[in-house]
């Protein structure tokens, strides 16, 4: 692949390298040395456990046939939108809401076009996106952000109850929302059947993974030490697939990575730490989510989590924090690369229901997070 080529797919990936680069020149090296690097590997160790998961499941056409059959006898439009909606808003919880729209905002454009409904894609591309950052809510390892945070719960002494109870409310009326809006959809028979053609590769090889999901799950609230599961892990995929380590996308860990090293470069420079400190004490969670907006969640976690100890309002204001902009969440971004891809798609039709949803989400949202703290 050439540079150009790789700059346009990785282009994230690239910037938040730059980015880290430059952070270098501004901090002494002696400070960089200093990074509390164990939590942020620990992360990105935990995020490796599901993308292989995921790659695994992939392979074995799992997830393909679970959407399969959650389709197979839908009968009508709204139904069929509901559907494609859910999918994503379910399997954000297990996999994260990138993975999920990786996997299920291609089969839903697919679908829609068998389905001679392509006139629903930008609507329900869009509600898809929603509905896998809400879903991704509601567990440590639904984002990469929400697994950051948690995995500071000694830092900040909180347990998985805790967590929890400042992310359930945000959830319940944020899939209200969505709900409400999937509801609007035009509702009339479908013309044609969603075909069921597809089928499992290797039956044991799934029932594994699924135990290797388990481990993994116990594993992000600290019953067993991540490096043994690692190890684990390792092992596992190297007798039972070892091809797949090729087919992971590694470009969220170093992402991850680049933008500790460039959170962790302005957070010691003065005028920078004196700016963010000001604002975190006027308002951490609408901080983050004004940050998120221009930086994209994940970075506005890594650079505003050390000033505070309010851990909640850091958590909720980056997971509300990735509506808005596109560039709020990567999870916007990868579903719009998919929209573009199609013949006859329009940056500005999809950008004017982007938008209008987003904004109806922040403004329930918001106002959710301070009535229930």
């Amino acid at each position: 692949m050439d540079i150009i080529g790789f700059v346009k797919k990785d282009y994230l990936l690239v910037i938040s390298a730059f980015l880290a680069l430059i952070s270098l020149f501004l901090v002494p090296f002696d400070t960089v040395m200093s990074y509390k690097y164990d939590r942020i590997l620990e992360t990105i160790c935990t995020l490796l456990l599901f993308l292989l998961i995921v790659a695994g499941l992939r392979e074995c056409n799992a997830l393909n046939k679970m959407a399969q059959l959650a389709l197979s006898n839908i009968k009508t439009t709204r139904a069929l939108c509901l559907v494609l909606i859910l999918l994503p808003f379910f399997c954000a919880m297990l996999f994260s809401n990138d993975v999920s729209l990786l996997t299920f905002v291609p089969l839903a454009i697919a679908i829609l076009g068998m389905a001679d409904m392509k006139r629903m894609m930008i609507v329900v591309v869009v509600l898809q996106t929603v509905a896998a950052n809400v879903g991704s809510y509601l567990t440590p390892f639904g984002n990469p952000h929400n697994l950051y945070i948690f995995n500071l719960h000694d830092l900040y002494d909180f347990d998985l109850w805790e967590y929890e109870v400042k992310l359930i409310p945000i959830v319940a009326i944020g899939a209200i929302a969505l709900l409400i809006m999937t509801m609007l959809i035009k509702n009339v028979p479908l013309d044609s059947r969603i075909q069921n053609n597809d089928e499992i590769k290797d039956k044991r090889v799934v029932f594994v993974l699924i135990a290797l999901f388990t481990l993994a799950i116990i594993t992000v609230i600290d019953l067993i030490p991540f490096y043994i599961t690692l190890a684990i892990f390792i092992v596992a995929f190297l007798i039972m697939m070892p091809k797949i380590f090729v087919k992971v996308n590694y470009s969220i860990l170093f992402i991850f990575f680049f933008l500790f090293i460039f959170a962790n470069g302005l957070t010691n420079m003065e005028s920078v730490h004196s700016l963010i400190s000001d604002l975190m004490a006027w308002d951490p969670m609408l901080t983050t989510v004004l940050t998120s907006q221009f930086t994209s969640n994940v970075p506005s976690t890594i650079l505003l989590q050390p000033f505070t100890s309010d851990w909640g309002a850091v958590l909720v204001g980056a997971d509300i924090g990735g509506f808005g902009t596109p560039i709020a969440s990567m999870a916007s971004i990868i579903s719009l690369k998919f929209y573009l891809q199609e013949e006859d798609s329009s940056i500005l039709s999809y950008l004017k229901i982007f938008l209008l949803v987003n904004i109806v989400m922040l403004a329930v949202l918001i106002p959710t997070y301070y009535l229930f703290n």
